[in-house]
């Protein structure tokens, strides 16, 4: 499978469309102590992206995780569990119309997850996500990694995350993550 396609030019409307997304998933979960993140590419203006947002649920409480899913459970998000990644827990947007709304609103297409405060997977996106914003030329160097990716005919959707892995292991190093929190990272990209 070819994946030239798979990553577009940065779009000013992912700004707006995570905007969007917050506003209704605060809205449904306003009972709870929680903070929503936009991370991965499509949060860093400029940056070449796959066109899906990446959302982060932030617990404060542990306890509220149960709830919360279920909640989202209602709004149409279908729970997938921890995937292999501690204290991280991915929801699938079924359809474009995921969440529901009563205007039945067709939505950008987005991963959501509900992350522990503490825990690494957080720790990862947002250490990762704060580089790429206040580091330019680690911006631009991700980038051309990205689009030199792609250009491989033969690139699976697996191999493009795990040819990632070691640029963003970098990254995190850089910014004092231990040895074991690296480790544990690239274990779960590769």
């Amino acid at each position: 499978m070819c994946l030239t396609n798979l990553i577009v030019p940065y779009d000013p409307d992912w700004k707006t469309g995570f905007e969007e997304l917050k506003q209704v998933l605060m809205a449904a979960l306003s009972h709870f102590e929680i903070d929503i993140q936009h991370i991965g590419s499509t949060s860093i203006p400029g940056l070449c992206a796959k066109p899906i947002l990446d959302i982060d649920i932030v617990l404060s409480a542990r306890e509220d995780k149960d709830a919360i899913s279920v909640r989202l459970e209602e709004l149409g998000y279908k729970n997938a569990g921890e995937q292999g990644i501690a204290g991280r827990f991915a929801f699938k947007q079924l359809s474009g119309r995921v969440p529901k709304t009563h205007n039945d609103k067709n939505w950008q297409a987005h991963h959501l997850y509900v992350c522990y405060s503490d825990s690494l997977a957080l720790k990862n996106h947002l250490v990762f996500r704060n580089a790429l914003l206040t580091e330019p030329s680690l911006m631009s160097r991700y980038a051309q990694l990205k689009q030199e990716l792609v250009k491989d005919v033969y690139m699976t959707r697996e191999d493009y995350t795990k040819r990632k892995t070691a640029f963003i292991v970098s990254v995190l190093a850089s910014a004092c993550l231990d040895e074991k929190e690296l480790n544990e990272i690239t274990k779960a990209n590769l």
